[in-house]
């Protein structure tokens, strides 16, 4: 056991973990150059903001004699293993974790694997899972004779034996697949109980795949849509930690889009978002490993678009806490002193995480707010269909820079006509929805709620005719169809680019279909291309704006108290077109439209950057919050960013980094400044009632 010795981080309390890997770290002997080098990389370390290592195996003296001073310094550490559940992505689990035996083969394999935690003294998180876990497809299903009477206690039904058998029975399709994705989440628990009776101390961390768990799993590395972060739960960890791929070299958009990945940082606020949801909902801590453009992890990517973007750390970190993250885990390639192997990268991204712990605890105490939209994720749809549900990510991000700020309300919390409180719903190429959600949504409008949809839902889970919705959108029919996107396309650089999981040879998908708008409406003149137009046969609702055919673009209906929006046209196909033309004019038509129609929605935002590139975002309590200015992609560095409904009157906003005032007006309680981010920089501001200093 380590000997405790004084703590000299105390004023670094934003968890920022650093990956150290050194070489050759089992060695037995070490030099004094050697140690001498180490303790300087751990006080640049230090000096860059982090105050937690992490580590896999350190048996060797090069490896222990880091734990030992990073400890001795203040750090904490974090310790990673391959995981204990005797299951994987790909094949059938060794021992069925309903089996009797279970138990006692994990902790077998913990017994050994965790014997290192009695020699870190500064215990701060502990990997006891498999990294990315996803159902790789049927093959990895648990059809034992323990999951067998597991199934029948659960289902009242014997448990079938394949996929296969019951592709048209509904019912016993998603009940199998629940089943088999739950196998996953039963052996966590188990796991979870065992490594915190080994190590009370232990913070039990889980780090949750890109794509396939998000949405993306069907025809990718998944095979097959089964797998959703929130259907899981949050029982079996303490944090949840989101990866690093988003988007540093490509974030498994499907088709075209991961062709054209813009906007860049659409993916990971769509996907960031639902992880929020989780952490938020189970009350659990949200992380995210920051990619570093390091030789380990880019070794297939490097090239010199990457190398030159020094600010690509400082933006993922800035990004994550922004929405909602409360710890950082930076993986690197140690050699010498060299993290990352870029010196600009390095430079940068300390001086943004100097920044973060400037802001101190106040940061861990202010979440971010709670928005007034929430998107929905229909795993039903996602289950039944075995339709992708990633590429809406887009829709996600244009209603995002629309309105200012965005949630995800999973189809499971639709358990009454409150919706989490939301007051805005939005449908994003939403085609089916179970009977009893339609009726809590239809519910939901009737006492005042929003609903804004580009697709009209019109199955329920038998795939029968869902006429409520209808109703309520004031309609009697109308097409969904989108662009089919399949493959994910790579972007080696270092060898030839790929198309991953490309359509089968022969597919011919329909021809692209277009319309346009050049009308006017919400008191503005409207010009841009329309992809993948809906007819409708409207009922009773209004049209609002007509395309060039005929066909509705947007229309409403009042229901009781609220009101419902349905656009005619898909918005994830259209947005993606103004990036493919290049038409940045169309591009803010489009937002622009969408801002008016949640204005005639007469919901406010708690925050909204005037510039669309330029994200702003809100953490905030009672007494103090903290305004993420983040440029993603623009050339144009100036935003104008309101803020208003925060559970106090802002008084003071004060730059952080160097403890400025920003000055601001305010109006009928919405307060509004002008403020400067040019691209590849990000700003922290510290938002309070009443004149304080930066350090209390």
């Amino acid at each position: 056991m380590l000997t405790k010795t004084a703590v000299v981080i105390a004023q670094q309390s934003f968890p920022s973990s650093i990956q150290f890997l050194p070489k050759n770290g089992r060695e037995q002997t070490v030099s004094t150059d050697t140690i001498t080098m180490q303790h300087k990389a751990v006080d640049d370390m230090i000096a860059h903001g982090f105050n937690t290592i992490w580590v896999r195996n350190f048996s060797g003296a090069k490896a222990k004699d880091v734990i030992h001073y990073a400890q001795s310094k203040g750090m904490k550490v974090d310790f990673m293993t391959n995981g204990f559940e005797l299951f994987n992505r790909y094949d059938t689990a060794s021992v069925s974790v309903y089996s009797p035996k279970y138990a006692a083969a994990v902790k077998k394999q913990m017994d050994s694997g965790l014997a290192q935690l009695k020699e870190i003294n500064q215990l701060y998180t502990v990997f006891p899972f498999q990294d990315e876990p996803f159902h790789g497809g049927p093959k990895s299903f648990d059809y034992s004779v323990y999951a067998q009477a597991e199934f029948l206690k659960r289902y009242q039904y014997p448990m079938p034996d394949s996929l296969e058998t019951v592709k048209n029975d509904p019912k016993k399709w998603i009940d199998l697949l629940n089943f088999q994705s739950n196998t996953f989440r039963d052996g966590w628990f188990k796991v979870y109980n065992i490594t915190k009776k080994f190590d009370p101390r232990a913070k039990i961390a889980m780090t949750h795949d890109s794509h396939n768990s998000f949405g993306a799993g069907v025809k990718s590395n998944s095979k097959i849509a089964i797998d959703d972060v929130f259907y899981w739960g949050g029982s079996f960890a303490d944090v949840f930690v989101y990866d690093i791929y988003p988007y540093h070299t490509f974030d498994y958009r499907y088709g075209e889009l991961g062709k054209l990945p813009k906007p860049r940082i659409s993916q990971m606020h769509y996907a960031i978002s639902q992880l929020r949801n989780v952490t938020t909902t189970y009350k659990k801590e949200l992380g995210f490993w920051v990619g570093t453009y390091n030789e380990a992890w880019f070794t297939r990517f490097r090239g010199e678009e990457r190398q030159k973007q020094y600010w690509a750390e400082s933006e993922l970190a800035y990004t994550a806490i922004a929405q909602g993250s409360n710890y950082l885990i930076s993986p690197s390639n140690f050699t010498d002193t060299n993290i990352p192997m870029e010196e600009s990268h390095w430079k940068d991204y300390g001086k943004s995480m100097t920044v973060i712990q400037k802001a101190g605890p106040g940061l861990l105490t202010a979440p971010k707010v709670k928005a007034n939209a929430c998107f929905l994720f229909p795993r039903t749809q996602y289950l039944l269909l075995q339709e992708e549900y990633f590429n809406v990510g887009l829709s996600f991000e244009l209603f995002l820079r629309s309105f200012g700020e965005l949630d995800i309300l999973h189809e499971d919390q639709v358990t009454d006509d409150e919706l989490n409180d939301y007051k805005i719903l939005v449908l994003g190429d939403v085609k089916l929805l179970p009977q009893k959600v339609a009726d809590r949504i239809e519910s939901f409008v009737r006492k005042g709620g929003i609903v804004i949809a580009d697709c009209l839902p019109q199955m329920d889970v038998y795939k029968q005719p869902l006429n409520s919705m209808k109703k309520l959108f004031g309609v009697s029919k109308a097409e969904t169809k989108r662009v089919v996107q399949e493959g994910q396309w790579v972007p080696f650089t270092m060898l030839p680019p790929k198309m991953s999981f490309p359509p089968d040879e022969g597919q011919v998908n329909p021809p692209v279909r277009t319309d346009a708008i050049d009308a006017n409406g919400f008191g503005n003149a409207y010009q841009f291309k329309v992809i993948s137009p809906h007819a409708m046969e409207i009922t009773d609702a209004k049209v609002l704006l007509a395309m060039k055919s005929g066909l509705p673009a947007v229309i409403s209906k009042d229901l009781g108290k609220g009101k419902s929006y349905l656009f005619g046209f898909s918005l994830q196909d259209t947005y993606f077109q103004t990036y493919k033309d290049s038409s940045e004019t169309s591009r803010e038509q489009l937002r622009s439209l969408l801002t008016k129609v949640l204005a005639d929605a007469q919901v406010p935002s708690h925050i909204h950057s005037s510039n669309p590139d330029i994200e702003a975002t809100i953490r905030a309590n009672k007494k103090e919050g903290y305004i993420f200015i983040i440029n993603h992609e623009s050339n144009t560095a100036e935003t104008r960013v309101q803020i208003a409904g925060l559970e106090f009157q802002p008084a003071e906003i004060v730059d952080v980094e160097n403890e400025t005032p920003v000055s601001f007006t305010q109006k009928n309680g919405t307060t509004e400044f002008i403020i400067t981010a040019p691209f590849g920089t990000t700003r922290l501001l510290k938002v309070l009632p009443g004149k304080s200093r930066i350090g209390k």
